[in-house]
């Protein structure tokens, strides 16, 4: 496919249904203009002795400084020329573009030549999003969601008080402890006055075993193996002894259910608690059907409409995935079907839900486009203000901070999916599961 004009030709190759080479001539008349400006730009600036400013010969111009001028000249025809080829083309590249210069220099007389190759978005049709059979969870709270929540409302006011006594399960533990690898210290192996609890597992496996029965000043050891994907490289799969000193036992104290319990949670008294908290388990009940009902809608239209997706695109999801997955490994957090997986084997694994992720943003994209769904500045205010009420901070430094990251974008698309789903839900058929 090749568009032409006396200045401008393209030709599109079609590597793949998300790869695509452009190949872009310059004609000669332009890149006599381009050089010429440029020649004109620098006479007006070249300090050579025995002349003015302004009055040096051209042709001393071309002969001590050609390379310079040509190769910017060239790197301005690429930069200026790609854009437009990708209008004309029609194409949303989702990576910079891998440039080849074809032309052997840049000279007056003849064409410029140069090609580009770029990861796109694919071009789907999404069609079959209304009318969707769609199965509904309840949003009834029972009496057992009503003591489940205020048990955790109890469990997240309570304290712990220090004990004499030997530490059990459920307990908290203060302790100072230092890790050795073959007799040498672990770097960043160390802590002090750390507070963990027995049974959260929130450091590695056996400490809770080694702290099982421990009282104050005692002294214990844990054998502990890093697992095989440890976020440090040079202690995954090693065995390393951490001594403990146990600095303070400390028994969980949990609050009555009661009405100063309740008037410490900013209510009247008890019944009002239980309203309060009804009312907010509805909300996140709500929220929850919708998030399943949005599930359905995802896998529905992925297994319905299959496409290629693109390489670079795929990388920086897994990318993300895989920063969050050693996150939480950091924290003890980890997900314990991973606990033995090697980098590899883990980028394996999650590649597999970024390309689903990846799926999913060009279907709800494609969908947007179509029903030409926009996102207003007062969409945009009311996301970022309900995000900076949520995290607690400033909504100023917050929407600061967003733009200065180039996070908008972002925010934005998520709003037009967000509103892909209503649209989708709306025209939905949606039975009670």
């Amino acid at each position: 496919m090749q568009n032409t004009d006396n200045d401008f030709r393209i030709e599109l190759e079609d590597l793949s249904q998300v790869k695509k080479k452009l190949n872009i001539t310059i004609g000669a008349p332009r890149v006599k203009s381009e050089l010429d400006a440029a020649y004109q730009s620098l006479r007006a600036t070249a300090a050579i002795a025995g002349f003015r400013k302004g009055n040096v010969p051209m042709s001393m111009l071309k002969s001590k400084f050609s390379a310079g001028v040509e190769e910017d000249v060239a790197k301005s025809l690429v930069e200026s020329s790609y854009p437009r080829a990708i209008r004309e083309k029609e194409l949303i590249p989702v990576e910079a573009p891998k440039v080849e210069i074809i032309s052997k220099g840049l000279r007056e007389g003849t064409d410029f030549a140069f090609s580009v190759t770029v990861d796109v978005s694919p071009k789907v049709e999404i069609t079959e999003y209304r009318g969707m059979e769609l199965k509904q969870g309840t949003i009834e709270v029972t009496d057992k969601d009503m003591e489940d929540g205020l048990a955790r409302l109890r469990e997240g006011r309570a304290e712990y008080n220090e004990v004499e006594r030997q530490a059990a399960s459920g307990d908290m533990v203060v302790i100072d402890f230092e890790g050795f690898i073959e007799g040498q210290p672990i770097k960043n192996g160390k802590g002090s006055d750390y507070p963990t609890v027995i049974g959260e597992k929130t450091l590695l496996p056996g400490f809770d075993e080694a702290l099982l029965g421990a009282a104050k000043g005692d002294a214990r050891e844990a054998n502990v193996t890093f697992p095989a994907n440890y976020s440090e490289p040079g202690l995954a799969g090693n065995e390393a002894l951490f001594k403990i000193t146990v600095k303070a036992v400390k028994e969980k104290s949990v609050p009555r259910l009661d009405d100063e319990f309740a008037k410490g949670l900013g209510c009247d008294d008890l019944n009002g608690l239980k309203l309060k908290v009804k009312d907010e388990l509805a909300r996140v009940k709500q929220i929850s059907v919708k998030e399943g009902l949005k599930t359905e809608i995802l896998d529905k239209l992925t297994q319905k409409y299959d496409f290629e997706v693109p390489e670079a695109l795929v990388n920086r999801y897994l990318g993300v995935i895989l920063g969050r997955v050693v996150e939480n490994m950091k924290h003890g957090n980890a997900d314990p079907a991973d606990a033995n997986l090697s980098p590899e084997e883990l980028k394996a694994k999650y590649r597999v839900m970024a390309v689903r992720s990846v799926k999913e943003d060009i279907i709800l994209d494609a969908i947007s486009v179509r029903e030409n769904i926009q996102i207003t500045e007062e969409d945009t205010e009311k996301a970022v203000r309900h995000l900076a009420e949520s995290r607690k901070v400033p909504y100023e430094s917050l929407l600061s901070r967003i733009e200065r990251e180039g996070a908008m974008e972002v925010i934005k698309d998520g709003l037009k999916h967000e509103k892909v789903f209503d649209l989708i839900l709306e025209a939905s058929n949606a039975a009670v599961a």
